[in-house]
């Protein structure tokens, strides 16, 4: 008799244990649906006007074609931008920093020509690379963050 009630809260604690596991994984699929959608993300885009050079953030919708409308100036002059970290220190030499330059590739308005950050004079290219992780932590030491 011993035995069958030892196996009885055995299966008690399982099924307990079981149930809290359900709702657990229930919470945190619920939390992660109910957050909305992700894929705005990859749509959010930083844009900058050739008219006005305003830059300002834009999510892409389906079947926007570039140039887009900036909100600024009303023109149809807004481009999608790279990012620039890079700058020229006191002794001239190219060094990083936190907040970028957008800029408008010349080969997205259909320009053949290379493109340079108008700030610092850098080769800005598609997917622009950051610095090195070390130059980007000398800025953000610089910075005091």
């Amino acid at each position: 008799m011993r035995s069958e009630e030892s196996g009885g809260w055995r299966q008690r604690i399982l099924l307990a244990a079981a149930v809290v596991v359900l709702l657990v994984a229930g919470v945190l699929a619920w939390r992660e649906l109910s957050s909305g959608p992700r894929y705005n993300v990859a749509a959010e885009r930083m844009f900058k006007c050739a008219e006005c050079g305003h830059v300002f953030e834009y999510t892409i919708k389906m079947g926007d074609i570039a140039p887009i409308e900036c909100k600024y100036c009303d023109k149809q002059a807004g481009w999608p931008t790279e990012k620039c970290y890079w700058t020229k220190g006191e002794d001239g030499e190219w060094k990083a920093k936190l907040e970028p330059t957008y800029v408008i590739l010349k080969r997205a308005m259909g320009i053949d020509e290379d493109t340079y950050c108008p700030d610092c004079g850098h080769k800005v290219v598609g997917h622009n690379p950051k610095p090195p992780q070390e130059l980007m932590d000398a800025a953000r030491a610089e910075a005091g963050q």
